[in-house]
């Protein structure tokens, strides 16, 4: 069961998707796999499905479940703004720097307040995709954002990616 499960979810197309939403309120695996594709492949109209997965995985298994990082990428890629609350749970909670980051990514894409609340505490973050994904949308008015972006554009370790980041962001008020 378990190989089949595995092959499923690396099916493509419609065929898929189609399958996917007939199969994802089921409480076994390939329920599981159902959710993760939908996250992956769906449409806006799989946006429920997705919540729903993404919340009882939270609920059952808790905010460090292997299978998060699709639903979390999920959320995000769809748009879905009442998953917000989830969202930011599960970065309060993880211990998962990389979910983190995932995370923090989702917000951005679904949390109206990310770039004024999280946004600001991942500039500090220990992954770089995470300061990466902060730089972008870090409120650049908060005197500690500004703060933060000088010190990231200045840094010499710091990733080419996050100072690529830094530097897309920085206007003439917050020259380094």
């Amino acid at each position: 069961a378990e190989a089949a499960v595995a092959a499923y979810r690396r099916m493509c197309g419609e065929d898929a998707v189609a399958r996917a939403r007939a199969w994802v309120r089921r409480t076994d695996a390939l329920g599981a796999a159902a959710a993760e594709v939908l996250a992956c492949r769906g449409t806006a109209e799989d946006s429920p499905s997705v919540l729903g997965a993404l919340r009882e995985t939270v609920r059952s298994q808790g905010p460090d479940a292997p299978e998060l990082a699709c639903l979390v990428d999920g959320a995000g890629r769809l748009g879905i703004a009442c998953a917000a609350p989830v969202l930011r749970h599960v970065y309060r909670e993880t211990a998962s720097s990389q979910l983190r980051g995932r995370t923090a990514r989702a917000l951005a894409a679904t949390d109206p307040t990310f770039a004024t609340g999280f946004a600001v505490e991942c500039l500090w973050d220990c992954e770089e995709t995470t300061r990466e994904v902060a730089a972008q949308h870090a409120e650049t008015g908060d005197i500690r954002v500004a703060e933060r972006l000088r010190r990231l554009a200045a840094d010499p370790a710091e990733e080419v990616e996050v100072q690529l980041a830094v530097r897309n962001r920085i206007g003439p008020d917050l020259q380094v």
